[in-house]
């Protein structure tokens, strides 16, 4: 079929292809990125479109003929290809569960960001959307750590990962989403004292052997320091 390809904006941080590059790297197989402006993002695929099945916004995943859109979407299609799954046929389940309810937060933490126009720049409704962003960490943000820490805490209490005994696309999804709410939320973050298993968790998959080479690289785009999207 060709060789793994992630399209997806030439961006000087992390964003929600990180999700999917997160699978490769933990699962060793190659792939590249031949996107290479904005623009070219634009016009390739949300103008004229790649062919084949359609899709309506990056990341898109690319191997040979075959096209998929929809970040959890594709980290669940991954997680299979590398065996990065559950065992039980219940835990696959719940494991897309969770992976979805992981997306719904990553949307609602960016939203905040973006409280006047939600396709806007951060930097053009800073004073406008302060509120939202308030109201997140005071009402919101709270109630999505302890779900999460909740989950973590259900299997063997927490101290290993979110389903069975090794890791899956979960486990780099929801550390993934740590890393992005520790960078824009991260005075609420570090005070959160209310999740410790959930940044336990964190520091032992930022440590696992090939994630820790890959934060190394110059693979690894940073999140944001002031664009603010929990991505």
């Amino acid at each position: 079929m060709g060789d793994w390809e992630i399209l997806y904006y030439n961006v000087p941080f992390a964003g929600r292809a990180e999700f999917i590059r997160l699978v490769f790297e933990e699962a060793g197989v190659s792939y590249t990125e031949p996107m290479k402006t904005h623009e070219e993002v634009r016009e390739t695929i949300m103008q004229n479109g790649i062919g084949g099945f359609p899709v309506l916004h990056p990341p898109v995943l690319r191997r040979g003929n075959f096209h998929l859109g929809q970040t959890p979407v594709i980290c669940k299609y991954l997680g299979e290809q590398f065996g990065l799954v559950p065992k039980l046929e219940e835990e696959k389940l719940q494991a897309e569960q969770v992976n979805i309810t992981i997306h719904d937060f990553v949307a609602e933490g960016r939203l905040a960001f973006h409280g006047k126009h939600w396709v806007g720049s951060y930097h053009d409704q800073k004073e406008e959307t302060q509120p939202y962003i308030d109201w997140f960490v005071k009402e919101r943000l709270p109630k999505w750590l302890k779900h999460f820490e909740a989950v973590l805490k259900f299997n063997k209490g927490g101290q290993g990962f979110c389903f069975g005994a090794e890791v899956t696309y979960v486990d780099l999804a929801l550390l993934q989403c740590l890393r992005g709410c520790e960078s824009s939320y991260s005075k609420a973050y570090e005070s959160a004292d209310y999740c410790p298993l959930l940044k336990a968790f964190k520091a032992r998959m930022e440590a696992r052997p090939k994630l820790a080479a890959y934060y190394k690289s110059e693979r690894y785009a940073k999140h944001p320091q002031d664009t603010n999207s929990m991505m």
